[in-house]
């Protein structure tokens, strides 16, 4: 079996997670701290150190993990996350890989941030959401962005919301259609949307660009297992990643932590051919990686 890979989870250092709320509100990261310390309703967020992390990975038989930024709503925040995901990828770099957090409306102090964590080895670009951080996709500073992509042939992470879920505490709307519009207009870039695309692929699935890929990200708390065959049957397996977006509880009435192998599980309970099973679990991650990698 080719290696599997989570694409898509988030890290934290513990001074960050022991007090999410009076971390972040210092440094003007409302959006972060009512997403995963909400003060109207329970939180699903986990949380987990690195040690723990690897732990997991092992439980659940992944061989290496994806370190996403998170969407920022200021470029230095974006930094001090670059920073902690450098450190640990540096002492576990046969496990952990990363892509920039960045945030696109900080114009050319982002661009060079960007450029340099590329050049340190990082090997994509995101997660990001637009709506929170400030900018559009047809932005200049967002386009700049972009060519660094392409410049360095790395795939852009974008955060992607189902329009049913919308009217959900802490659910920010992205409208499907400027994404379908998005990869139109730059066929070079390689772009995952998270969430399985917010459904996207069985939306519209005939008009879909080719450069639109979809993570499986938080699925079992989005959607029911039936919609990855949907999924694979629209677009085909090649187009899909698998994601847990660890630490999240995916499971919240099943588990009190964060958890991968009860996912892994799920996807293996779809008893798909094996070239799509490998496909889905890290073949495709592979294909768009930089040969570097």
């Amino acid at each position: 079996m080719s290696l599997v890979i989570d694409s898509h989870i988030h890290a934290y250092p513990e001074a960050v997670f022991r007090d999410p709320r009076g971390w972040a509100e210092p440094y003007g990261e409302s959006w972060w701290a009512d997403c995963v310390a909400p003060r109207d309703r329970p939180s699903i967020q986990g949380w987990a150190d690195v040690d723990t992390l690897l732990h997991d990975m092992d439980a659940a038989g992944i061989d290496q993990a994806v370190m996403l930024g998170w969407y920022w709503q200021n470029q230095s925040t974006c930094e001090k996350q670059n920073r902690w995901m450098a450190a640990w990828r540096d002492a576990h770099a046969d496990r952990l890989l990363a892509f920039t957090a960045v945030n696109p409306a900080a114009g050319s102090i982002a661009i060079e941030q960007t450029r340099r964590w590329l050049d340190a080895g990082f090997v994509g670009i995101g997660e990001l959401l637009d709506r929170v951080q400030g900018y559009r996709y047809e932005d200049e500073c967002f386009s700049e962005l972009v060519a660094l992509a392409e410049e360095y042939g790395v795939p852009f992470n974008l955060h992607v919301t189902d329009p049913k879920l919308d009217a959900k505490a802490g659910m920010q709307p992205t409208p499907l259609d400027e994404f379908v519009a998005l990869g139109r207009q730059h066929s070079n870039t390689r772009f995952i949307l998270a969430h399985l695309g917010g459904g996207l692929p069985w939306r519209s699935p005939s008009s879909l660009p080719t450069n639109l890929y979809f993570d499986t990200a938080a699925g079992p708390l989005i959607y029911e297992a039936d919609v990855y065959p949907r999924a694979i049957q629209q677009v085909g397996a090649d187009k899909i990643l698998f994601g847990s977006d660890y630490p999240l509880r995916i499971y919240p009435r099943e588990s009190r932590r964060p958890e991968m192998g009860r996912f892994v599980d799920e996807i293996h309970g779809l008893n798909l051919p094996v070239t799509d099973f490998d496909a889905i679990m890290g073949g495709n991650l592979i294909s768009l990686l930089p040969t570097r990698a």
